[in-house]
């Protein structure tokens, strides 16, 4: 039956409305201590979600990069590189941290109070500013955060975030 519109019947027999479900695809924000686990052996590919991609920010990159054996940190980033599928920007921009175009302007709000969790949990280590960045990241879009860091499982989980712990 062609769909002219002629009658009512007609048209309401050859031309319901498709309707599909589209289901957004779950995204993972990889922690640093993910890859370093992947490349150690510690930790499968097979041990993480199956249902999503992988994504990171700049400052697991520049984590990565301050590997200072060259040839971990090339291990390391073809790690990264088949692993993450997307790079995004970070929600805040921290002076000494961000990079410009891979990081948005915030309130800075969230930010402050990641890092100053993180600081009271763990007596200021020094990288709690970039765990911050990255927890921040899964909390806003409503990613899962998987790590393998106690204090910023906890903290992430405290602010909202879906946390993927992975104990060592």
């Amino acid at each position: 039956m062609q769909c002219t519109g002629a009658s009512t019947a007609g048209f309401a027999a050859c031309c319901r409305p498709v309707i599909a479900v589209v289901r957004a695809q779950m995204k993972y924000v990889v922690d640093t201590n993910i890859i370093n686990r992947l490349v150690d052996g510690t930790l499968e590919i097979e041990d993480l979600p199956a249902d999503g991609d992988f994504v990171a920010t700049h400052v697991q990159m520049d984590e990565l990069n301050k590997t200072k054996d060259e040839e971990r940190r090339a291990q390391l980033f073809i790690k990264f590189a088949t692993t993450v599928k997307q790079v995004i920007p970070t929600e805040s921009l921290v002076v000494g941290i961000s990079r410009i175009g891979l990081s948005k302007i915030s309130d800075g709000k969230l930010f402050s109070s990641l890092r100053a969790a993180l600081d009271s949990r763990n007596k200021g280590k020094p990288n709690n500013a970039h765990d911050a960045m990255i927890a921040e990241v899964a909390i806003v879009n409503g990613f899962i955060l998987l790590t393998a860091d106690q204090d910023l499982a906890q903290v992430a989980q405290a602010h909202g975030s879906k946390v993927r712990h992975y104990a060592p």
